[in-house]
């Protein structure tokens, strides 16, 4: 019946629709376990049928998966919130600095990420990404940063991914705990029928590891964002942009669509207006983009994005960089998370890590003492 309606009325009558008319994949063939086993088979009887199965096989497969099920029991496991940085390492640090496309700012508690193709619209290239990756994984090692920000030099935040960009940024040689990661990666990949070409697998872990990154990251964006930029943003915890800029996803414009980025954008904006953006691939005024969500603080020129920065720096100094890293984390775990067991397992889980951690006890000593905490002897100074 299934054949019939798929194929239609002409197809009713076809020699193939009577082949088919009673073929079911999933039917037992009983008589299979109790006929006679043939001559040189030992005395197991084949259980095989023209388009059956037999109960034996089904059942040896049922007891297959279960068991394996039960090893990993992958419904008690407590998410994992923390970053994968065994996919990448790096050319430099912050120190020791080789882009030239991206530019790195080191000031007391703060760090600041400037796209620097300004003849291009900062377009994201090869050597952006490369820059992006070396960053955000000397980043992830930086406790002593607290907060960092995100800019672009010219008059677009950055264009998007440049049209030429073929997706494969790491051009250095990788240690061998590295190779052996990527090629888990890609063989995990493989199983889950997600994409072979490793760049692009390798442009989704440089998008997670920017969202996960321990310090609060502001983007002050200065001008336009399109497609993947726009994606980044939503990676931010806070986005500060001037009134003049534009947003656009218009990938669907060109026969393709917003995919690598897609889980953040929802995130941040919700199903329902990522939908209109993904969809619609229109161009989007601040003010829009605020009462969705992806905007945080809207200002007239840079520098006054600069002073909002040094606002958020002067509070961000007052909490706890471990627990400011704890939120995130925390927040990322439980977001879209429907609330199961699991999750009420990782929040306790989460709970009892920050309770008993050295950043929750110095702070309650330091308030019953009445005297600055740790982490405010050093206030967070931005450097514009």
């Amino acid at each position: 019946r299934l054949f019939s309606t798929c194929c239609g009325s002409r197809s009713a009558h076809s020699p193939l629709h009577a082949a088919m008319a009673d073929w079911d994949p999933f039917a037992i063939d009983d008589s299979a376990a109790s006929a006679p086993a043939p001559p040189g088979t030992n005395g197991v009887a084949s259980s095989k049928k023209a388009g059956g199965v037999s109960k034996t096989e089904l059942d040896s497969i049922a007891d297959m998966v279960y068991k394996h099920l039960k090893t990993l029991r992958p419904w008690s496991k407590i998410i994992d919130p923390n970053a994968d940085l065994t996919w990448y390492h790096p050319s430099c640090s912050l120190e020791d600095w080789k882009h030239d496309q991206v530019k790195i700012e080191v000031g007391q508690g703060i760090a600041y990420v400037i796209f620097n193709r300004p003849n291009t619209n900062n377009e994201l290239d090869a050597g952006i990404y490369a820059a992006l990756a070396d960053a955000m994984v000397c980043l992830h090692s930086r406790k002593d940063l607290r907060c960092v920000v995100f800019s672009g030099e010219g008059k677009m935040f950055s264009g998007g991914t440049d049209p030429k960009f073929d997706g494969n940024f790491v051009r250095h040689a990788q240690p061998a705990r590295v190779e052996r990661s990527l090629a888990q990666l890609k063989e995990r990949a493989a199983r889950a029928g997600a994409t072979p070409d490793l760049g692009r697998l390798l442009q989704a872990k440089l998008w997670y590891t920017l969202a996960l990154l321990p310090q609060f990251t502001i983007a002050l964006v200065n001008g336009s964002a399109i497609g993947d930029a726009v994606g980044a943003l939503a990676c931010m915890d806070m986005v500060i942009s001037v009134k003049s800029a534009y947003f656009s996803l218009p990938e669907v414009r060109s026969g393709l669509v917003q995919c690598g980025l897609a889980p953040y954008i929802v995130a941040k904006v919700g199903a329902g207006m990522a939908k209109y953006m993904l969809g619609s691939g229109r161009a989007f005024s601040v003010e829009e983009m605020r009462r969705a969500g992806l905007i945080s603080e809207v200002v007239e020129t840079v520098q006054e994005g600069h002073q909002k920065i040094a606002e958020i720096c002067e509070v961000l100094t007052g909490c706890g960089p471990r627990s400011v890293e704890a939120s995130k984390q925390l927040i990322f775990g439980v977001g879209g998370q429907p609330i199961t067991e699991r999750v009420m397992f990782f929040t306790a889980a989460m709970l009892a890590k920050v309770t008993v951690s050295d950043e929750s006890k110095d702070g309650m000593v330091c308030v019953q003492m009445r005297k600055p905490k740790p982490w405010e002897e050093k206030p967070i100074t931005p450097l514009h």
